[in-house]
């Protein structure tokens, strides 16, 4: 069974009330997907760290890390 599949499944179960509310939030998403433009360069990779790292991190921190991996 697909994502796709298994959602529409999932809506399936919903309560008019509750899959309401869903749709709004989904025209939202939307909206504001199409409200912004995609990143170009070096912008699109803010936030990629992120994903491995979710705390903040000093430069410092940044840097000690990437020079343990010099001595491999």
């Amino acid at each position: 069974m697909s994502v796709v599949e298994m959602a529409v499944e999932k809506v399936r179960q919903l309560d008019n009330d509750r899959a309401r509310r869903l749709l709004a939030w989904l025209e939202t998403q939307e909206k504001a997907e199409a409200g912004q433009p995609a990143p170009l360069g070096a912008m699109a990779m803010l936030g990629f760290a992120r994903s491995f790292h979710p705390q903040q991190r000093t430069t410092n921190e940044w840097m000690a890390e990437l020079r343990t991996g010099e001595g491999d």
